[in-house]
């Protein structure tokens, strides 16, 4: 067994059992995108897990297990820890196969992307049910796909065909042709035995599901804590030399803030008032600091305190107040969304959606059955009871459709606090119920009807396409609201001036079109042999929508190359223009002409052209929305397109363009051929590249950053999403933090790089304002703003940036031009500057230097510790949490002390 597998020792036991020395002071790592381990990290071969399990772990050196018992590091260095949580994203290879759901995962991200509300609670709440009623309609699509394939090309056409059941032997006991008389040979009775498959896969969605929500929806925030007795040092600047914001000039004034503060319980306690638009039930809070009151005396708070805000009107719920050191125009933590005790704990609403997906899921393979014998009974003339009954049964489908829709528009998120409450009997037994009917349906369609023959195709043409039409409306609906709610407040570097949701949402369904499509392209191909489904072969084939759909694909990917190009062309003209600029950037290396600032070093001129390239390589992220958005238009109307061609001919694209000038009904038949490949061949791709991804490390870094950012979130839109990491990381790491500072009365810094710099900030947001306050953050290559501030901005914004740096003790942030993630965190006003260092160099040298005498490499995203830098700013932000610097705590009723900063050591900065 490795050591860093190992199980806590009993020699950890004394870590939380002694008493702690006093200035103890903790590093706590955080590693993204990629995964890594905990003997890296430490930098150790000997390392302990102190906490935690095999998934989700936090891990010390060996020699530090004792570490809070000894006063002082005889460097002066806190104990470093490192929380490793690669396994909770790629922990087994069958996780790739959740690749098959990233239609899922994509809508899912569509409900983050929201633009703020200021104010318009109303407004965002129809923006959260557009979403959910859309990743709906895709669990209606992915099913009805499977009963595509499962009920009419197999059960259906190719079992009612004699030439296509001979050629599979699987397949002849349902023909009536090759096994006459057969029981099995009716087609009601074929439908009813092909419902098995996408009965299963509901089942399976509904299992994966569920397993998932009583591991990730069930991890908790830490319970109320006591306060912490002694406060931060006054006095002690931040690292740049701008003092921190809880050390007012005046001692005494302070006083009645800081026991305000000390009275609010922090957000992870569940008393901040919150506004989360989608919970209507009144708050029952006891922090009434949004309304003017004091906690403590129920007075309004001090008027001569100008930083307490006494005006409810300037409450909304992204521009949060600084319960625990307010500031004049700081946001309020409270009801910043991340900073909510419910936001990590989606038990309840995760149930209810899974419910309604499940019910919705069986309801369509009922109606996929029912449906043909109803109408074979109704045109027949056969017996009249029989017709009834399918009639009884279709209403009885249809009411069950509205139940679920119903329950998936009562109610979105509850975030205000921990939702325990289990829902009402209607919604747990709606999956039953729904399971029931389905049992009912396929009872009715095995009813023996003579003389009933299959022939054409299911009626799938109507149901596919006024289910694209349903999408299209919404995604429509769902770009006004956005649209409205971005007005509101607008942000100059929002994504897509607000419809960053929207364009996803048009993503996610066109992804879902490709996968089913390509699914149902396959098999009809794979069934028909030679022949070509919809043309010459035995086989109608699958839906004309469908192959209308299959033949925008390759003017889609046209216009995708075209966008390539122009991104392509724009960034080497970017690197043209940046490479006689890339040596300015190392002054001290002496260039060839001494009379030009921009004059490499002799032979480097290729050097800087490389150098330049991959810093305009990297700008390309922050052209990623103009991408997106052109993909999301032209995916748009071709989709329109398709579904006017289909519905308007009644013909697939080649059969339609007979008659037509000859170009254009070879450009019909060339689509419809290529796009039938393509679509069956990116559906194989995507299966074949997930498997991959969990297998080489080199394949799951190129889609880490999309896999990460995705699963990310937590699943508010739809149930059968791949499940939320953060919902487990982020309660581990809050209550690593909570339960450390409170026992040992220490400080804390946490080191994130990368999507460890965006789980390290929604873990502070979750702590009590008096644990947060003791928190430093060390950020490097961090999305925080590049990706999630600019594409999530009601929970990412400047607003809620800001309000993160001006309650963490102090806060740094290091990134380079050359990397594609990470970048600066641009938070307004003074305090971005005390954030952001000026970008790193990369490479360290640009020739070769006595330090370097071989070629620096361009590290990118990678290798931030090798630079000098982070060294100098860890240990700037270190010496604020020196242990030996560290005040006692003072007894009740003493002012503070002044400080003075320590001298910093040599060569630190």
């Amino acid at each position: 067994m490795q050591p860093a597998e190992r199980a806590s020792s009993p020699s950890a036991a004394p870590l939380a059992a002694s008493r702690p020395a006093p200035g103890a002071a903790l590093e706590l790592l955080v590693h993204g995108v990629g995964g890594a381990t905990a003997t890296g990290m430490l930098d150790d071969p000997h390392t302990v897990r102190v906490t935690g399990d095999g998934i989700a772990a936090v891990h010390r050196r060996f020699v530090d297990l004792d570490a809070e018992r000894r006063p002082c590091a005889p460097d002066g260095r806190p104990v470093p820890e490192a929380y490793v949580w690669s396994n909770l994203t790629s922990g087994s290879g069958s996780r790739a196969l959740w690749l098959l759901l990233l239609p899922f995962m994509v809508v899912n991200l569509a409900h983050w992307m929201r633009p703020p509300s200021h104010g318009r609670d109303r407004t965002a709440s129809g923006y959260g049910l557009l979403v959910r009623l859309v990743a709906l309609s895709l669990t209606v699509l992915l099913v009805a796909a499977v009963c595509q394939v499962a009920l009419d090309l197999v059960a259906w056409q190719c079992a009612g065909t004699r030439t296509c059941a001979a050629r599979y032997s699987w397949l002849r006991f349902l023909s009536p042709d090759l096994n006459p008389g057969g029981w099995w040979s009716g087609p009601g009775r074929r439908l009813a035995l092909a419902a098995l498959v996408p009965a299963a896969v509901t089942g399976l969605l509904w299992y994966l599901s569920h397993r998932t929500w009583s591991v990730y929806e069930s991890a908790e925030p830490p319970p109320p804590g006591p306060p912490l007795a002694d406060p931060p040092p006054d006095g002690i600047p931040r690292p740049d030399g701008i003092p921190h914001a809880t050390a007012p000039a005046d001692a005494a004034a302070s006083a009645p803030r800081a026991a305000s503060a000390a009275r609010v319980p922090g957000p992870a306690h569940g008393a901040n008032r919150s506004t989360d638009p989608t919970d209507r039930r009144r708050d029952h809070g006891t922090d009434r600091r949004a309304h003017g009151t004091d906690l403590g005396t129920g007075q309004p708070p001090e008027p001569t305190d100008p930083t307490v805000r006494t005006d409810p009107t300037e409450h909304h719920p992204d521009h949060p107040i600084d319960h625990a050191h307010p500031a004049p125009g700081a946001p309020d933590a409270g009801t910043t969304p991340l900073a909510r005790p419910g936001f990590w704990y989606g038990r309840r609403l995760v149930a209810r959606l899974r419910a309604a997906h499940t019910a919705a899921a069986f309801l369509t393979v009922a109606a996929a059955v029912a449906t043909p014998a109803g109408r074979f009974d109704l045109r027949s003339g056969g017996p009249p009871l029989l017709g009834a009954a399918g009639l009884l049964l279709l209403l009885v489908i249809v009411a069950g459709a509205s139940v679920a829709v119903a329950v998936i528009c009562r109610r979105g998120r509850s975030e205000r606090h921990l939702d325990r409450h289990p829902d009402g009997p209607l919604v747990r037994f709606l999956p039953s119920a729904a399971l029931a009917v389905l049992v009912l349906a396929a009872g009715y369609a095995l009813w023996p009807r003579p003389g009933w023959r299959s022939g054409g195709r299911l009626p799938g043409d109507a149901a596919f396409g006024a289910l694209m039409l349903l999408q299209g409306v919404l995604v429509l609906a769902l770009a006004v609201t956005a649209r409205l709610l971005y007005r509101a407040g607008p942000a100059p570097r929002t994504a897509l001036r607000g419809f960053g949701g929207p364009a996803v949402a048009v993503l996610a369904c066109a992804l879902g079109g490709v996968m089913t499509g390509g699914v149902a392209q396959r098999v009809a191909d794979w069934l028909d042999g030679s022949g070509t489904p919809g043309g010459a072969g035995p086989l109608p084939g699958p839906p004309v929508l469908l192959t209308w759909q299959a033949s925008v694909i390759p003017p889609l990917l046209l216009v995708i190359a075209l966008v390539l190009v122009r991104l392509t062309v724009a960034t080497l003209r970017r690197a043209r223009a940046e490479a006689p600029r890339v040596p300015a950037d190392y002054p001290d290396e002496r260039p060839a002409d001494p009379g030009d600032p921009y004059a490499p070093p002799a032979g480097d001129t290729t050097r800087a052209r490389r150098i330049a390239l991959t810093r305009a390589g990297a700008a390309l992220t922050d052209r990623a929305p103009v991408a997106v958005g052109a993909l999301a238009v032209t995916t748009l109307l071709f989709g329109a397109l398709a579904l006017t061609g289909a519905w308007g001919t009644g013909e697939v694209p080649g059969d339609a363009a007979q008659g037509t000038p000859d170009l254009v009904a070879g450009a019909a038949d060339t689509a419809q051929a290529a796009g039938s490949w393509l679509i069956g061949a990116g559906f194989l791709l995507l299966v074949t590249w997930g498997r991959r991804a969990y297998r080489d490390p080199r394949a799951r870094r190129t889609i880490g950053i999309l896999w990460d950012v995705g699963t990310f979130w937590p699943r508010a839109a739809h149930p059968f999403a791949p499940p939320c990491y953060a919902e487990r990381a982020v309660p581990d790491l809050t209550w690593r933090v909570d339960t450390w500072t409170r026992s040992t009365r220490g400080r804390l810094v946490i080191s994130g790089h990368s999507q460890g710099s965006v789980l390290a900030a929604a873990a502070a947001w979750q702590l009590a304002p008096d644990v947060r306050a003791r928190v430093a953050l060390l950020t490097y290559g961090s999305p925080l703003e590049r990706l999630y501030g600019r594409w999530f901005p009601s929970c990412f914004g400047p607003a809620a940036l800001d309000a993160l740096h001006r309650e963490v003790d102090c806060w740094r942030n290091l990134y380079r031009d050359t990397d594609p993630i990470g970048g600066p965190v641009r938070l307004p006003g003074s305090c971005g500057p005390a954030v952001d260092r000026p970008a790193l160099r990369d490479p360290l040298a640009f020739g070769r230097t006595p330090e370097h005498p071989l070629p620096a490499p361009v590290l990118g995203h990678s290798d931030y510790q090798a630079d000098p830098a982070f060294e100098e700013e860890r240990a700037r932000l270190l010496r604020r949490l020196r242990p030996c610097t560290l005040p006692a705590p003072r007894p009740a009723g003493r002012p503070p002390e002044p400080r003075v900063a320590p001298e910093p050591p040599a060569g630190a900065g």
